[in-house]
C-alpha cells in the first residue's frame, strides 16, 4: 500500500541543479559582457550614414531599422529614397524623445537594445534566425508577434517600446497624418 518508488529529485540531485543552473547563469552574464552587453564600452556619438545621433547607438539604429518599417507597415514609404529619408528622420526623433527622458528609461533602453543584438539572446528568446541587417519585414512581425503574447511580462514590456516608439515619433510628425489614418482635428463649425 505504500508506495515504493523514491523521488525522482533527492536532496543531493536538487543540489547539484542549484550549482549547475548558477553556473549556467553566472555564464550567460560573462558571455553577455563580452559580447559588449555592457554600454558603457560603446561611444554615445553615433553616425549613422549622414544623421548623428546623441543616444542611440550604431546597433541600436540597425535594430530600430528593422523594426520600424515591419510596425508601421502601410504607412511607410516604400520607395527606397524616401524609405530611407523618412527612417533617418524617425531615428533622429526617437533619438531625440529617448535623450530627454530619465536616466533610468536610458539605461533600461540600452539594456534592451544590447540583448536584442546579441545574437544567442536574438535566436534564443526573440526566434530570429538571421541578423537584425538581413531580417525582413515578415521575420521582424513574427518577431514582434511573439513578444505580443508572450507569457513573460518582461518581453510584452519589450514589445510595447519596440512598437509604440516608432509609432508615436512617426505619427508626431504632421508630414505623416494621411487623410485615411487621421483627417486632423474637427473643424469648428459656429453655430
Amino acid at each position: 500500500m505504500h508506495p515504493t518508488n523514491e523521488p525522482a529529485l533527492d536532496r543531493r540531485s536538487f543540489l547539484k541543479l542549484g550549482v549547475v543552473g548558477s553556473s549556467v547563469l553566472a555564464s550567460a552574464g560573462i558571455i553577455g559582457s563580452l559580447q559588449g552587453c555592457s554600454s558603457h564600452t560603446v561611444e554615445n556619438d553615433t553616425h549613422t550614414g549622414t544623421i548623428t545621433l546623441s543616444f542611440l547607438r550604431e546597433k541600436d539604429a540597425i535594430i530600430l531599422s528593422a523594426v520600424a518599417p515591419a510596425v508601421l507597415k502601410g504607412n511607410f514609404p516604400t520607395d527606397p529614397a524616401a524609405r530611407q529619408t523618412a527612417l533617418d528622420q524617425l531615428l533622429v526623433d526617437i533619438d531625440d524623445f529617448i535623450l530627454h527622458t530619465t536616466a533610468q528609461t536610458q539605461k533600461q533602453v540600452h539594456e534592451l537594445f544590447d540583448l536584442l543584438y546579441l545574437a544567442p539572446f536574438r535566436v534564443m528568446v526573440a526566434g530570429l534566425w538571421p541578423s537584425w541587417q538581413e531580417a525582413n519585414d515578415k521575420d521582424v512581425t513574427e518577431f514582434l508577434e511573439g513578444w505580443q503574447t508572450s507569457r513573460f511580462n518582461m518581453l510584452r514590456q519589450g514589445y510595447v517600446l519596440l512598437t509604440q516608439l516608432p509609432s508615436l515619433m512617426y505619427y508626431d510628425q504632421p508630414a505623416n497624418w494621411t487623410d485615411d489614418i487621421y483627417p486632423g482635428p474637427p473643424q469648428h463649425i459656429p453655430s
